[in-house]
């Protein structure tokens, strides 16, 4: 996918303000604590896909989609509006084979778990969690 096809698809999803705070999320990491991070997200991506057949509510499951939605706070926790719609662009993509759903970190399998899972639980991952409100 070209750059100015990345630039299209995201406008369809992100207001120019939201962009914005994609922009000035990051803007005080280090390529070290980015890289760090980075690499608990495709660790935790890998666990996932481990262990795919668990059960939603058992153990396991809980425990993945718990670390999930505290990477998922640690990087977008002060904006809730931005963590939905990274969601419903996410959805969107898988659903309509849109062409940006070949660079996503992770597929709709991994994504399906996380619900399921949360789901479970009673929660979602667009809620805050206990820590990010303290």
């Amino acid at each position: 996918m070209s750059e100015q096809s990345k630039q299209e698809w995201t406008k369809k999803f992100f207001t120019e303000a939201e962009m914005k705070e994609f922009s000035d999320i990051g803007k005080n990491d280090t390529p070290e604590t980015m890289k760090a991070c980075q690499d608990r997200w495709t660790a935790l991506i890998d666990e996932i896909k481990e262990n795919l057949p668990a059960d939603p509510a058992g153990p396991i499951a809980q425990d993945l989609a718990r670390r999930w939605k505290e990477l998922l706070n640690e990087a977008y926790g002060g904006h809730p509006e931005l963590k939905q719609n990274i969601g419903r662009a996410y959805e969107h993509a898988w659903k309509t084979g849109d062409d940006f759903s070949g660079h996503m970190p992770f597929g709709p399998e991994i994504w399906d778990f996380i619900k399921k899972a949360r789901q479970a639980a009673g929660t979602s991952c667009a809620e805050p969690s206990k820590k990010a409100r303290g």
